[in-house]
This record gives C-alpha cells, structure tokens and sequence, in this order.
C-alpha cells in the first residue's frame, strides 16, 4: 500500500515539473532559512545554561528610584555570605574603570611577548566556586587563591605561551600607574563558550596593584563597581530569598544611604536570564535581546508559512485535473483515508526534497552568515537543532497537504464524472486568502526595512553636540605610555593636518561609571544629583568639537584650577541653575566625610556622550591628565598619513608597547552593532520571504492561464486587445495584493514601534513609509503576474483554441 501511494505521489510530481520545482525550491529556501534563523536563535539561548548548577545561582543588582544598576556596593558579596544562611557562597566580578584594555606582557630568553587584551576582569578567590568554568591547567579550587594569580583563556595562553605549559608562567600588566607581575594559575575553555561574562582572563582580586583600594571600598552607597553573584542553596526559593533583602541591606547601608541622602533597594536576577532579559544600566559586557529572538523566530516561521501557502495554493489550483483521478480511484474502491495517505505523502515528499536541498543551500550560506553574525555556527554542531530542523521538514509537509489532501479527497465521483466539479469555488477564496496571507507578512518584513534603514540614517546623521570624525584615538593604557602624553603630544601638533590633542579618561562612545553625587551651591545636602564625570587634559572641548555656552574651557592659556568643572546643560538644570548664570557657582560631594566642593568654570550644550538608545545624562568634565586615551583631531578624510606619523611618532618616544589605534566614529557606531546586525537579517530573510511569496504566485499565476487559455484566444478572436487582456489576468491579483497591504498595517504599526522602543531618540512613523511599502509590494507581485499575462496575452489565438 505505502510502496503503491509512494510510486503515484512520484509519478503525479514528475506529470508537474514546474510545479514540483517550484514547491521544492520554496519549500528548500524556507527550511535553509529555518536552519540558519534556529542556529542564531539557539546559540542565543544557550548563554550561561551550560554552568553547573545555573539555576541556583543569581546576580544582585541594584535599584534606585531613577534606574537599575547591574553594579552594587563592594561589601555586599561578604556580608550576605555570613548573614543568610540560604547563600551557599558568594563572588564579585570587578572591571577596571574606564580601561577597556589591559597591557600583558610575558618575556622568554629575553624576547618580550606583548599585546593589548580586553575582557579582563578581576575576581574573588571564590568565582570558580560559584561559577564553574571548567579548567584546561590548573586548579579552580586553588587557581585564585594566591594574591596576583592570572587564569588565561585558551586562546590567550596559546597566544603567549603557545605549546608550553602556562602554569606558574609569569605574566606582567601594564595598568595607568604601573606594571605588576602575575603569574598563571589556570586556564579555561574559552571555544564554544556561551555566557554573559565575556572574559578573556580573570585577575585575582587580592593584589598589589588595586587590591588595597579594593579593601577600603566599604562604603554602602557609594563604589558600586562589583558585581556580585550569589549561589543559593539546593531547594531555597528564590523569592523568599529575594524577600530577606530588604532587611538585610537597610541592616548594613541605612547608615551610608541616609549619610548620602540616596535611596536604594536589591534585586536579584537569574544567572540563566541575565543575558537576554537584562536591561538595566552599566551592563558587565554586550547582552542580547530576547525581543529580537522573537522577531526572529516570527520570521523564520512566517517564510516556512509562505513556502507552505505555496503548496497549498498550487494543489488546489490544479484540484479539477485532479478531480477525474479522484473520481475514477473512488469508483474502483478506493476509500478517502487512502486517498489523504497519498496527498499527504506528495506533500511531505516535496518537503523531504526540500530539506536536502536546504542542507546544501545552508551549507552554502554558513560562512556568509558567521560572518554577519559574528559567531562561528555549525549545521552539524548540535543534535538538538538538526532533530528540530527534520520535524519542522515533517510537519512543514503535513501543514502543507493537510487542506489539498481533505479537499481533493473530497469530491464526489459522480459529480466530478459527470463534470460538475463542486470544488472550485471554495478552491478559489482559499487561494485569494493565502495570498492575502502571503503578502500581508511581506508588507510588514518591507515596511521593517524600511523603518529599520531610516532610524540607522537618523543616529548616523543626528547631531551628536560633538565632532566625531577625524578623531584619532591612541589609548594610553600603561605608566610608560601616560608619562609620554607630553612628548606625543608636541610630535603630532608638528603635522599641519592635525588641529589639536588632549587626554580623557574616556570619550564618546565608551560607557562610563565614574559618577558622583552633587548638590549646588545654597541646597540641602539630600538634594543630590547624579552626574557622570570625565576627567580631561587640556584642549578636551575644542578637540572634540563641544559646543561652549558659557565661560571658560581647560587650555593652555588659563592656568587649570583642578577644583574648577565643567558642566553640560543638563547638569547646571538638574542642579536648579541657570545657564546663563551657572559660571562662578559652586558644586559640592561629600567624600570619606569631608566636603568637597567644585566651581563651574563653563556650561556646554548638551550632548549624546552615549548612544541614542539613552537619554542624556548630566555630565561633568573635571581638568586632570590622568591617562586614558589621546585623542587627536586632524583635518581631511584621509588618515593613512596620520596614522603612519603617529606610528613613527609612538616609535621615536621610546614607548616598548604595541602601536594600536582606532578612530572614534567607528567606536561610536558599535553601540548600534545589534541593530545593524538584526537590520541586515531582517532584510536578507524579508527578500528571502518575498522572493517565496513571488515563486508561488507565478506558479499560480501560469497554472491559472494555462486553465483560461481557450477563453483568453475567444476573447482574441472577439477583438480584445493585448492590453484588455492582460488587465484581466492581473486586476484580481492587485485586488488580492491591495487588500493584503492593508490589513497589513496594524501588524506593521506595532512590530515597527516595538522595535524602536530600544532608542530613547528615534525617527517618527510617516504614511509615506506605508504607502512606500505598498507600492513596493504591489510592484513585486504586479511584475511577477505580468511576466506570465504578457506571455499568454501575446498567443496566437489559433493556438490557443488548439490548446486541448
């Protein structure tokens, strides 16, 4: 039985070849598309689950009353170890601030190995113990426990050390005030690795470099640079955990809060979730988005729907050729279950063909898409993904025959025999429906591009309130390379294309946690406001192009005063001070009990130091040469010389570090890396989508003339011209397409507003951009139907009334 419905279902596919290589070649791209959308999406989903005991431990955060930190106060991690009993251990992961590089250097037999690395946190002697990073070398019991003990990635102590054993190997950090030797203790797998703690090595906390400011960091409001994780108990409910915090932290920081005149409370996140649900300020590293996951996934599911319509809609179209065969099986016995055996298994054989050409086409496509995804993805890489992959195959096959099979196996023999095939009508509102369907899903995927393309214009051509091209960015990350600012300074100023050169601690572009709490001149010290601070060399405004308001920048000719501030417009309102008189007020903070006070020296217009998913914050330029980066403003577009002097110039300064640069419009535009990449795949897999949606409607479309042919060459011969006719083939399709455009509005509406909440500053929804879309759309479908009208308008009529 199963071998007799197999050699018809092949037989009937080979009778419609155009057909058939229609459907397979949809139903291929769809699963190709499956494939690649569900690697992304899995990978995504595996940050932190492979953790042992992940779902026992959790990260506490911190909450005030204008937002939520991922940062928390240095004695938490301890104080909650010894106070409730339900916490099994506890770490704290500290990154250095404002250095997001670190300079490592190993010698041996006198040739000295170097290279700036990022991703180099410090830790706790208790960080393996909570989170489990299988060791390659080394002991994670004892790896952290011995001050300036350094635990390598792979990949980094191949980098050093190559095929020799690390362990016990020393290692020097070049850090702003000094280098200081470590030594190797441990190295982790880093290939594969998925979590929210991209490190690349970890750095003992007790150490001779930070580790005695470290130990003073006691203060409960203040230092919020650690980030502290928890590891609860075997079967502690995290929410009555969650409950006890409260108490506890009101318990050891009432005192400093209130001293401080701050309110703010704990929370606890789930290790498992803090990659793609967290989303509060001052992150560890880059985190996903489970929305974009979603959207996705929503794609991936729409364009495997599309190549089902595809079937379904080419079946029922040819449902009356089909009808006789139907007839003529039932009269010789043939029960209708055998008859949606078979159609059923046409319909899943077309898509187990296609599932062999989707593996070859994702094969194809693989490196392309590592590399628009920056992830290094495998077909065969998982099981999980190639299982889910051949029953998504099976039930794409199923949904695709489930309405052809019912509706063909339906009709009734003798009235098919007699040539009232009762079929048709409910064949045709079908079709008229999925193709509604169909171009409703692509009128949303182009209206998404569109929206998509327009906001990323919009942050590149905003107004930022600072120049951020030709910026050269040299980083000065080591005591050597800070105490030869002077020397660089005076060899790039000898090149008549650069304009100017100042040092910061940061710069736009590069998240900063340096902040203190302010209250102006005449207010109560409870009235504090937060302000971000910078701290900045001379020449720091002209160099970045700020826009001075008010009084005074840091130059040469003004002899700094370093009790004198920088404000931008929205610290001088959140302070209760007018611009146009801020200058000569002063600013107050208290520091280990003591009152330090600030006079505002010059107001700058606002700017987005930031990307534009932010609002603007208050910030606060202070006039110290304390390293960081030299950044270098230079004229013209073209930096080859620039960079080859500033090499030369790097060189000559006797500086025994690696030359590395980059240029602060490229750092700028990382902050939009997500979206460009969710952009770039949203427009690949939406072409990708209308492509499928087009195949099947020409399909469609030539299976519907060759029915009308005979009526097409009468209509001819009547006197119908060329144009008349092909008005007729393609005015029920525009109807069909005009109306998918407009339901598809409201879906369009809400996916492009969920998708721009991620900007604070972001492009408004015009009608152009929906009659754009539907223009396009309607120009896709109109092209693909006319290409089949124009070829039938143009028969010969005689040839067309010999047509059967």
């Amino acid at each position: 039985m199963w071998r007799n419905n197999f050699k018809l279902s092949f037989r009937n596919l080979i009778k419609y070849k155009s057909l058939t290589v229609i459907n397979v070649f949809g139903m291929a791209v769809g699963l190709a598309a499956c494939m690649l959308i569900g690697l992304f999406v899995f990978d995504e989903l595996a940050y932190d689950q492979e953790i042992k005991d992940s779902e026992r431990i959790y990260r506490i955060a911190l909450e005030t009353s204008e937002s939520k930190w991922a940062g928390t106060p240095g004695p938490l991690a301890e104080a909650i170890k010894n106070d409730l009993e339900e916490v099994e251990n506890s770490t704290r992961i500290m990154k250095f601030p404002e250095l997001d590089q670190m300079l490592l250097k190993s010698e041996k037999n006198g040739e000295i190995t170097q290279f700036y690395e990022s991703n180099g946190y410090y830790v706790d002697s208790t960080f393996f113990e909570v989170i489990d990073y299988p060791l390659l070398s080394g002991s994670k019991e004892n790896a952290l426990k011995t001050p300036n003990s350094i635990v390598l990635s792979a990949s980094l102590a191949n980098k050093f050390f190559g095929d020799s054993d690390p362990i016990n190997q020393p290692i020097s950090v070049g850090l702003p005030f000094g280098d200081f030797d470590y030594t190797v203790t441990g190295v982790f797998e880093d290939k594969g690795r998925r979590s929210h703690i991209d490190a690349n090595f970890f750095l003992s906390m007790e150490n001779n470099d930070i580790g005695n400011a470290v130990k003073r960091m006691n203060n409960w409001a203040a230092n919020n640079i650690f980030y502290t994780y928890v590891k609860l108990q075997p079967s502690v409910d995290p929410d009555t955990f969650e409950a006890k915090l409260p108490a506890f932290f009101d318990k050891h920081g009432a005192a400093d809060l209130k001293a401080m005149g701050v309110e703010k409370s704990l929370f606890l996140q789930p290790l498992e979730d803090i990659y793609l649900h967290s989303r509060i300020e001052y992150e560890l590293g880059t985190t996903g988005n489970i929305t974009t996951l979603y959207v996705f996934s929503l794609i991936a599911f729409f364009i495997l729907l599309i190549a089902c319509i595809n079937f379904m809609n080419l079946a029922t179209a040819r449902s009356e050729k089909r009808s006789k065969e139907v007839g003529i099986r039932k009269l010789l016995g043939a029960q209708k279950g055998a008859l949606v055996q078979q159609f059923l298994g046409e319909s899943i054989m077309v898509s187990l063909f296609g599932l062999i050409m989707a593996f070859l086409i994702a094969s194809l496509c693989m490196p392309f898409f590592n590399q628009l995804t920056g992830k290094e993805l495998d077909l065969f890489q998982r099981t999980l993904p190639l299982v889910s992959i051949f029953g998504l195959a099976l039930i794409a096959g199923l949904l695709a025959g489930t309405y052809p099979a019912f509706f063909l196996s339906g009709f009734t023999p003798s009235s098919v025999l007699k040539g009232k095939f009762k079929g048709k009508v409910s064949g045709v509102s079908l079709r008229q429906i999925l193709v509604v369907f169909q171009f409703a899903i692509s009128s949303c995927l182009i209206l998404m591009v569109l929206v998509m393309k327009n906001q990323l214009d919009f942050v590149q051509k905003q107004d930022l309130g600072f120049a951020k091209d030709q910026q050269l960015i040299l980083p000065l990350q080591s005591e050597e390379a800070v105490g030869k600012y002077e020397v660089l300074k005076a060899g790039l100023l000898q090149d008549s294309k650069v304009k100017s050169v100042t040092i910061a601690t940061t710069y736009p572009g590069v998240e900063s946690i340096e902040s203190m709490l302010y209250y102006a001149e005449g207010q109560p010290k409870d009235n504090l406001v937060n302000i971000t601070n910078a701290f900045v060399g001379d020449d720091f405004v002209e160099t970045l192009g700020f826009t001075l308001l008010e009084g005074r920048s840091f130059t040469e000719e003004y002899t700094a005063d370093l009790s004198q501030i920088i404000l931008n417009e929205s610290a001088v309102k959140s302070l209760g001070y007018e611009t146009s008189d801020a200058v000569g007020k002063k600013v107050f903070f208290d520091w280990g009990g003591e009152q330090v006070s600030y006079e505002i020296a010059g107001v700058v217009k606002d700017f987005h130091f930031q990307s534009l998913h932010k609002q603007i914050q208050p910030y606060a330029f202070i006039n110290q040469d304390n390293g960081g980066y030299l950044i270098a403003n230079f004229a013209g577009s073209d930096a080859s010389q620039i960079l080859a002097n500033a090499e030369s110039i790097w060189k000559e300064s006797s500086i025994n570090e690696p030359f590395v640069y980059s240029f602060l419009d490229q750092d700028f535009q990382r902050n939009y890396e997500k979206e460009e990449l969710s952009g770039k795949m949203i427009i690949g897999f939406a072409l990708l989508a209308i492509f499928i949606a087009c195949l099947g409607l020409f399909g469609l479309t030539a299976f519907m003339t060759e029915q009308r042919t005979k009526e097409i060459g009468i209509r001819k011969t009547m006197g119908a011209t060329d144009w008349s006719i092909m008005t007729l083939l393609s005015k029920d399709f525009a109807k069909t397409v005009l109306l998918a455009i407009l339901i598809s509005i409201p879906l369009s509406v809400y996916l492009a507003d969920t998708w721009l909440e991620n900007f604070a500053f972001k492009i408004e929804l015009k009608w152009w951009y929906f009659g754009v879309t539907g223009l396009i759309a309607l120009m896709i479908a109109m092209i693909t139907v006319s290409f089949q009208s124009v070829r039938t308008a143009l028969m010969n009529p005689v040839e067309s009334l010999k047509s059967e």
